[in-house]
């Protein structure tokens, strides 16, 4: 699509001038299927302020472009920008719109990049932002009607008390769609379950997940959003995405699970952007002491689409003032060494929140990125494999933010490796190109200061739902179950090293102890609800998919932890009981880093051949390297106990016998045991801990 108009680009771009410079197309007026007729007028930011449409729309497929008259010229557009335009056109007087397809020259990537850049002023200095979502059909057209009678301003009062989402006590009372009270009166059952349907269908819309939108619908005060003869204006919309996000993890009732697709992601998508306004536009939703950082948006930008992988960085970092200090925009710089880059900034101030798309487990197949080096190209929602963070998780202390990121690479955390371990990068279309310095990111490591580490030596099943029927699922995943408590039966010890029983300590470990509102719960949940939920999925999970289900009380916590689906248990030397991805393999080890909330599995790399005859090892060579799997969880190990240990009885790693037998000696007076309030079992695993750097390649 950035070559479609090279023939006539220096013609038709005239190179831009002034402070702030940008084009308009103005639209000028037409019926049916008259030609569109329009013209390119050059201006600056300052000149035309309030007096043009911003567009935000789906760029949508490369199939069957559209010829449109642009002055004396005749210019290629995609087909949705063409439908939008014929939308969008006046019968009487012309229109001014900035629409990014034609306004920006996409043949340079060097205009591409500076306007970009100044993206978040065009936006913010729009008369109002045009949203465009698509041909209407009868799904939209209901969704949208029922939309207009939703009392908007209730609930953005509503998101704003539970803090955007983000105050879980108040979250769990917001409205929701699917409870019985929320439409009282309502007889016509069929009638309720197509609309339930249209809104789902209606908010599964390309726009929805596309990266560009959190910031082009975000930044303008005035938002305008259309699908055919239907509009609303965007507060109404997020009040329909709101009313049906669900509460944790709740099930949604089976007449709309076929068509769910992404309604969870975008409804999140939504939230987000109404986050975003309420921090920007402090004239419309009054003075916010939330703030935005450019943490919060990598974390989620896995979920949009975008046409270009730098995009996802580019779109999210306008919305944050300080996103200059994270990256600079230039589509030259290979989309690898741009997560690479962004990565070391946050190792470099032990900011580590990124792991969380991080590591072999998240990354595409055949990647040219390091293990440590997020990956934020678009994943569908079954292929994100997260464990699910509640907020009082801190398995290696508190988690720090990203604060005043160094921008040079000098003294980072982040080295060349030798050139004995630099691993070729993959021969593909994305990485031919890579060289110099971007290459050299992408072959180094990164250390991490590890507080506890232990070797995997048993991994139970996982259970491909794609395969087989929800009977079959279920049977296998009891198997599965099954298979795990004979092996903890053969590990001969009467309780597990925080105390709890065997069993309850599996138990705990398959939801990651938390409850269907992910607080943190103890064995006496298990106690309660595990046999009427073993017993529930024996029979095969009857009722499951029932317009009005009535679930056991522990399924939502087993649903959510992806256990046996997404993650499977693992064993390891020592006794830790952990969920893991599904790619883990004996061999590999669970280790807890120091500053990041969640455990974590590392593969180590095998060792280097011994040196020809008569050469001694250099230090390089003898130093151990992993790769990041991705994120775990190791019961009774999630709420630092593993820091709290090691200081209380300075824990050194690989103790010599001498140190060893201190800290046993100590442990074994108890006094230490009391004042950590952890049981005395822990003495079991003071061999993992001790401080110690890991290289990650």
């Amino acid at each position: 699509m950035d070559q479609w108009n090279l023939d006539i680009a220096s013609t038709l771009y005239k190179p831009l001038e002034g402070d702030l410079p940008i084009r308009l197309l103005i639209v000028h007026p037409g019926r049916g299927d008259e030609p569109l007729k329009t013209e390119l007028n050059p201006t600056t930011l300052d000149e035309c302020q309030e007096s043009y449409d911003a567009t935000s729309y789906t760029w949508g497929s490369s199939e069957n472009p559209e010829l449109i008259n642009c002055g004396d010229l005749q210019i290629w557009i995609q087909r949705n920008a063409f439908l939008m335009l014929l939308d969008l056109r006046r019968p009487d007087k012309p229109r001014t719109v900035w629409i990014d397809a034609i306004c920006m020259n996409q043949c340079d990537i060097e205009e591409r990049a500076a306007q970009v850049a100044i993206m978040h002023h065009i936006y913010r200095r729009a008369r109002l932002t045009l949203v465009w979502l698509g041909p209407p059909d009868e799904h939209a057209s209901a969704a949208m009607e029922f939309a207009a009678t939703l009392d908007a301003k209730t609930y953005v009062e509503e998101f704003s008390k539970c803090r955007y989402g983000n105050d879980w006590d108040m979250f769990a009372e917001k409205s929701y769609f699917f409870d019985p009270s929320f439409r009282p009166g309502e007889e016509d059952v069929g009638e309720s379950q197509e609309l339930a349907i249209a809104i789902v269908e209606f908010l599964n819309r390309p726009w929805f997940s596309r990266v560009w939108i959190q910031q082009e619908a975000s930044l303008s005060p005035h938002v305008q959003v259309n699908c055919g003869p239907n509009t609303v204006e965007w507060d109404t919309l997020f009040a329909l995405a709101w009313i049906m996000c669900p509460r944790y993890t709740e099930t949604w009732p089976d007449h709309v699970q076929k068509y769910l697709s992404r309604t969870l992601y975008n409804t999140q998508a939504v939230r987000l952007i109404q986050q975003a306004r309420h921090c920007h536009l402090a004239d419309v939703y009054g003075q916010s002491d939330y703030s935005l950082s450019i943490e919060g948006f990598v974390e989620t930008v896995h979920r949009y689409g975008a046409t270009n992988p730098r995009d996802r960085m580019y779109a999210m970092g306008n919305m944050v003032d300080d996103s200059h200090k994270w990256f600079e925009i230039d589509y030259k710089i290979p989309w690898e060494s741009l997560y690479a880059d962004v990565a070391r900034r946050f190792i470099d101030v032990d900011a580590f929140r990124f792991l969380g798309s991080a590591g072999r487990a998240r990354q595409k197949a055949g990647t040219a990125l390091p293990s440590w080096a997020p990956d934020f190209r678009y994943k569908e929602e079954s292929e994100c494999f997260m464990i699910t963070k509640t907020k009082l998780w801190k398995a290696g202390g508190s988690i720090q933010a990203a604060l005043n990121p160094p921008t040079k690479w000098a003294g980072s955390k982040v080295s060349p490796l030798p050139k004995n371990r630099r691993r070729p990068l993959p021969k593909s279309d994305d990485s031919k190109d890579i060289k110099g310095k971007d290459k050299l990111l992408l072959q180094s490591y990164a250390t991490f200061k590890c507080l506890m580490s232990d070797e995997i030596i048993y991994v139970g099943d996982f259970i491909d739902n794609e395969k087989d029927d929800l009977r079959a699922n279920t049977l296998g995943i009891v198997a599965s179950i099954r298979k795990d408590i004979d092996r903890i039966g053969t590990l001969g010890l009467p309780t597990y090293l925080n105390g709890d029983t065997l069993l309850d300590a599996y138990k705990l470990t398959l939801i990651m102890s938390c409850d269907a509102q992910q607080e943190i719960v103890r064995s006496d949940y298990v106690d309660m609800h595990w046999d009427k939920w073993f017993s529930w999925y024996e029979q095969g999970c009857p009722g499951y998919w029932a317009d009005t289900p009535k679930l056991p009380e522990m399924n939502p916590s087993f649903d959510s932890s992806g256990a046996t689906k997404s993650f499977r248990f693992a064993l390891t030397q020592n006794g830790y009981f952990c969920l893991v991805p599904n790619m883990v393999q004996i061999g590999d080890a669970i280790a807890i880093f120091q500053n990041y909330n969640l455990a974590v599995v590392l593969r180590p790399l095998p060792p280097l051949p011994p040196p020809k005859s008569g050469q001694a090892p250099s230090k390089d060579d003898q130093e151990p390297y992993f790769e990041l799997v991705g994120d775990s969880y190791v019961h009774g190990m999630m709420e630092n106990e593993a820091r709290c240990i090691s200081d209380e009885f300075e824990c050194k790693y690989q103790p010599t016998p001498a140190q060893l037998s201190r800290v046993l000696e100590m442990s074994g007076q108890g006094e230490s045991w009391a004042t950590l309030n952890l049981h005395p079992n822990y003495e079991r695993i003071l061999e993992t801990l001790g401080l110690r750097t890991i290289r990650l390649v």
